[in-house]
């Protein structure tokens, strides 16, 4: 059997209020690849985690904060991406 894909879209913006990382958006399978084809054409930073995306799937809605037990696994996340865009505008 194949194995599901999933994705999940995160927005994190505390000068516009935003208290907690917010699910914009989440998919399983073809929903998934389009996602993730959204974010390549947007030159939005993907980062691969299988867990912490089948978590986020199965615990988060759409519009919601993510769940508290996930912050640190998401922060971590957030503190590469914030990592890469830097050596991005530095290069």
């Amino acid at each position: 059997t194949n194995p599901t894909h999933y994705a999940v879209a995160l927005r994190y913006n505390p000068e516009e209020g935003d208290t907690a990382p917010v699910v914009v958006a989440k998919g399983a399978d073809h929903l998934a690849l389009r996602i993730k084809e959204l974010a390549k054409e947007y030159e939005i930073i993907t980062v691969e985690n299988k867990p912490l995306a089948r978590a986020l799937y199965d615990q988060a809605e759409v519009g919601q904060d993510i769940p508290t037990e996930l912050y640190k696994a998401v922060a971590e996340v957030l503190a590469f991406v914030y990592r890469l865009k830097k050596k991005r505008y530095i290069v």
